[in-house]
């Protein structure tokens, strides 16, 4: 609450992070002698993953932490929020009692002072993502609390500052995707990216091919580096 969402608790998630990937002889208060010796992953193989808030969460640590992660991957993503996002004030139904539970989690600077919010705002801190990470988008065409047309706006700009990527949209598809053949695609399709960017082999979709086949996506953008957008 009271804008700690895009503060404190993104902290958290860097420290876990760090420690995670830690060397083994760093003195904590919080190591657990019952636990493996660290580290547990190799600090150049960090991927970030999320979706709704953990895309925003997503998107925020490349932006925020350039070089922690090398990838990241954001399901119906919050981008923009508070007083920079004019797309998501009609989101919920334009539910009062929601907007008031937003203003707590934003707080009043971040609710009502638009260079506050910008800043607190993944979307407008693409240049921020380092170069040759990439970052994967997935979202559904009917999201009635992330606008798509976010993640269109940071599909944009991912491809103006030449970071590659890929962003997929599923028709039909709300705040989450849902369907079953969707969900099947856009997994196999998380899988293949996250292999391909750690240098793994992609399993066969085998037995579930067919329902795979029946998803409703489209690759709106996909590119292992994305060219400057001519004029930019």
């Amino acid at each position: 609450m009271n804008g700690e969402f895009c503060k404190s608790l993104q902290e958290d998630i860097v420290d876990a992070a760090k420690y995670a990937t830690s060397d083994p002889g760093i003195e904590s208060p919080y190591f657990d002698k019952e636990l493996p010796p660290l580290p547990w992953g190799d600090p150049k193989q960090l991927a970030i993953f999320g979706g709704s808030f953990g895309g925003y969460s997503a998107l925020w640590g490349m932006t925020s932490n350039p070089g922690l992660y090398k990838c990241a991957v954001a399901i119906c993503p919050i981008s923009s929020v508070g007083a920079a996002d004019e797309q998501s004030k009609k989101a919920f139904y334009g539910s009062p009692i929601v907007a008031k539970y937003w203003q707590r989690v934003f707080g009043k600077n971040i609710s009502k002072n638009k260079i506050a919010a910008t800043k607190a705002s993944p979307m407008h801190h693409m240049d921020k993502v380092s170069e040759g990470s990439s970052v994967a988008l997935f979202h559904g065409a009917n999201d009635p609390r992330a606008p798509i047309q976010h993640s269109y706006q940071v599909q944009e700009k991912l491809r103006k500052f030449g970071i590659a990527g890929e962003f997929v949209e599923f028709a039909g598809e709300g705040h989450g995707i849902s369907k079953d053949a969707n969900k099947l695609y856009m997994y196999y399709r998380i899988e293949e990216f996250l292999c391909k960017k750690f240098g793994m082999s992609v399993f066969d979709a085998g037995d579930d091919a067919k329902k795979i086949e029946q998803n409703d996506a489209t690759v709106k953008w996909s590119a292992d580096y994305a060219k400057r957008i001519k004029g930019v």
